[in-house]
C-alpha cells in the first residue's frame, strides 16, 4: 500500500471519529436540553401548587375568622385551627424542596384543616340554631311573664278599688251632727259666761255592711284661733298615721242600726267667742264636720 492510500484511510477514520463524537454531542445536548426543559416545567408545576396552595390557606384563615359563636370552648379550639393554619404558611414560605411529595404533605394538613372548619360550621350552626330556639323561646316566656305580671297587677288594681269600695262602703258615717253649749241644768244656751258643758250630738247611719260591736268615737272641737280643746288626761289618738288631741270620747256599742250619740266636754274656761269647728272620727276615719259659733 502505498502511502497515499495509508493517509488516505487514516483521514477517513478522523472523519468517522470526528463525526461520531459530533453525533454524541449532538445527543447529549439534546438529552439535556430535554432534561433542563422537564425540570423548568416540573419546578413551575410545583410553584404553581405551592401558590394555590397558600391562596387556599389565605381563604381558609378568612373562612375561620368569619365563624362567630358565643361558645368560650369553641372559640379557643378555633384560635388553636388559626394557629396551625399561620405555622402552614410559614413553613411553605420557607419551602425549597421541589418535591411533589411535600407538596402532597402540605395539601393534606390542608385538607384536614377544611374538614375540621366543615366540623366546626356544623357545630356553630347547630349552637347558633339552638340559640335562636332559645332566644325565641325565652322572647315567648318573657311575653308570658310580662301578661301574668299585667294581669296580676290589674287584679291587683281590681282588688284595691274593691276594698276601697268595701272599707268606704263599711265606713260608718253621720248625720245631724251639732255643737252647742248647754248650761248645769242641761238647757242649750249662747253665752259663753253660763256655759257647763260643750254637747255634741250626731246620729250614726245604718250600715250592714260595717264591722259591728263596741266603737270608740273621738271628738275634736278647735277654737277659733284653731287651738284644740284638750281632755283631762291629755289622751291622743291616731289619724292617718299621725298622733292627735282629741277633745272628748266615748264608746258605743254598734249593731249596724241607726244610733242617736251625744258626747260632752266639760267646760275648763278656755272658752272664747267665735266661730268654732268639730270633727267626729272613728277607727281611723274621719266621719263628720259641722261648725258653731258661741258669743
Amino acid at each position: 500500500m502505498t502511502e497515499n492510500g495509508v493517509n488516505e484511510r487514516k483521514d477517513k477514520i478522523y472523519k468517522g471519529v470526528l463525526i461520531g463524537l459530533g453525533a454524541i454531542l449532538l445527543i447529549v445536548a439534546g438529552m439535556y436540553f430535554m432534561e433542563h426543559r422537564e425540570n423548568k416545567r416540573y419546578i413551575g408545576e410545583i410553584t404553581t401548587e405551592k401558590l394555590s396552595l397558600e391562596n387556599e390557606l389565605k381563604l381558609l384563615s378568612q373562612d375561620y375568622d368569619s365563624l362567630q359563636t358565643s361558645n368560650d370552648t369553641l372559640n379557643v379550639q378555633l384560635k388553636m385551627e388559626q394557629g396551625k393554619i399561620s405555622e402552614l404558611l410559614e413553613r411553605m414560605k420557607v419551602f425549597r424542596n421541589n418535591s411533589y411529595a411535600e407538596i402532597n404533605k402540605y395539601k393534606r394538613e390542608l385538607g384536614t384543616l377544611k374538614g375540621v372548619l366543615k366540623d366546626y360550621i356544623v357545630q356553630i350552626d347547630s349552637l347558633n340554631t339552638r340559640n335562636k330556639l332559645l332566644f325565641a323561646e325565652n322572647s315567648r316566656v318573657k311575653k308570658q311573664i310580662s301578661w301574668v305580671k299585667e294581669r296580676n297587677e290589674k287584679l291587683q288594681e281590681s282588688t284595691d278599688n274593691m276594698k276601697e269600695v268595701i272599707s268606704k262602703a263599711s265606713a260608718l258615717d253621720v248625720m245631724s251632727l251639732t255643737c252647742y253649749p248647754i248650761n248645769k241644768k242641761g238647757k242649750e244656751i249662747k253665752k259663753i259666761s253660763k256655759t257647763k258643758k260643750l254637747k255634741t250630738s250626731f246620729t250614726l247611719r245604718k250600715n250592714i255592711t260595717a264591722a259591728t260591736g263596741v266603737k270608740e268615737l273621738f271628738v275634736r272641737i278647735s277654737r277659733p284661733d284653731e287651738v284644740v280643746l284638750g281632755n283631762p288626761d291629755n289622751g291622743l289618738f291616731e289619724f292617718e298615721n299621725i298622733q292627735l288631741v282629741y277633745t272628748a270620747k266615748r264608746e258605743v256599742d254598734y249593731e249596724g242600726d241607726q244610733l242617736e250619740v251625744a258626747i260632752f266636754w266639760d267646760n275648763d274656761g278656755s272658752l272664747i267667742p267665735g266661730e268654732y269647728k268639730v270633727d267626729v272620727f272613728v277607727e281611723g276615719n274621719h266621719i263628720g264636720t259641722s261648725q258653731f259659733i258661741l258669743k
